[in-house]
């Protein structure tokens, strides 16, 4: 059990703890939206050289976007011949710029913006995830930096096992697995491996060795289907809204039973844990009660510092 955790109160997620966790989502949105303005801005420049907005159509370079103005999506576009895209395009032009008179550049632009603020809503999905992850492996780092335990991160982009001494903190993003040595015991911890003996993606999976070439298909899918080099296996959940908490406990205990009734079939003990941003009481109660029963190994509210890090320091010495 977390140190930390001296009650189900303990977990609960603060009301200034979500302020701060809406404001970091809200800065990080405003920093990701520059792109999309600046894409924008440079759209703009070329529509403003023409006086006919059917003339737009011709520019082969700008293609994709008046398609994106249009609300003609990557996936329509791939189905689409060029002169039914075209077609479309006219139609467009025609119904809503033109309409538009003098300001046609401004509806082009306005509706542009429009596509692109769900691909934005779409990227801030994934960054807030992503986040979450980020900021476990900071955590798991650190606290294989303290007690000295030699380490390796591997790279997504590069596939490569880098030294942990290379590790800094803005390439977090990149880290897929991370390797140690903590005395005689080696460990291997991955982020969202398919799990063979759960048949479903999981959040955070721990081995008990991490004697494997994972660059070798055949190799690493022996080894993750052998059920008996587990130790540990959890779920994450990074989101921050108090309404959406409830709902993501639910499918964090629904996994984290599947694990349970799958290893234990099998006769084989593993670890569970729980780590989540939104923690509301009712659940906070839940989770401390299936810690309490040893159902749940441990858990760790992720805006609070010290439960993460015991969690953390926790995992590597496991």
């Amino acid at each position: 059990m977390n140190k930390y955790i001296k009650k189900s109160a303990d977990l609960e997620t603060t009301y200034q703890e979500t302020k701060i966790g809406f404001l970091s989502i809200a800065l990080r949105k405003s920093k990701e939206a520059n792109h999309y303005l600046n894409l924008a801005s440079a759209f703009r420049t070329i529509a403003d050289d023409y006086d006919n907005p059917l003339d737009l159509i011709n520019n082969d370079d700008i293609t994709v976007s008046m398609c994106e103005a249009a609300g003609v999506s990557t996936k329509a576009r791939g189905y689409l011949q060029p002169n039914d895209t075209k077609e479309i395009l006219t139609d467009f032009v025609e119904e809503y710029l033109i309409a538009a008179g003098a300001n046609y550049v401004d509806e082009l632009i306005s509706r542009y913006l429009l596509t692109q603020g769900d691909a934005l809503g779409g990227r801030m999905r994934n960054i807030v995830g992503g986040l979450a992850g980020e900021k476990l492996t900071q955590n798991i780092i650190s606290a294989l930096t303290v007690r000295n335990f030699e380490f390796q991160y591997f790279e997504k982009h590069s596939q490569k096992w880098i030294n942990g001494d290379k590790f800094q903190e803005d390439q977090s993003n990149l880290v897929k697995a991370i390797k140690w040595t903590n005395g005689e015991k080696s460990r291997l911890l991955y982020y969202d491996l398919t799990v063979p003996v759960v048949k479903k993606n999981i959040d955070i999976v721990l081995f008990n060795n991490s004697d494997v070439n994972n660059k070798n298909s055949k190799e690493f899918k022996e080894f993750i289907s052998n059920h008996d080099n587990y130790l540990a296996l959890g779920e994450l959940k990074g989101g921050i809204d108090p309404a959406g908490a409830d709902e993501h406990w639910k499918t964090a205990n629904t996994a984290l039973t599947r694990i349970r009734t799958a290893f234990g079939n099998l006769d084989k003990s593993v670890s569970t844990i729980f780590i989540g941003a939104a923690i509301e009481a009712a659940m906070a109660k839940e989770i401390y009660e299936q810690c309490q029963s040893e159902e749940l190994s441990n858990c760790a509210n992720l805006t609070k510092p010290r439960q993460l890090a015991e969690i953390c320091d926790w995992l590597v010495k496991l």
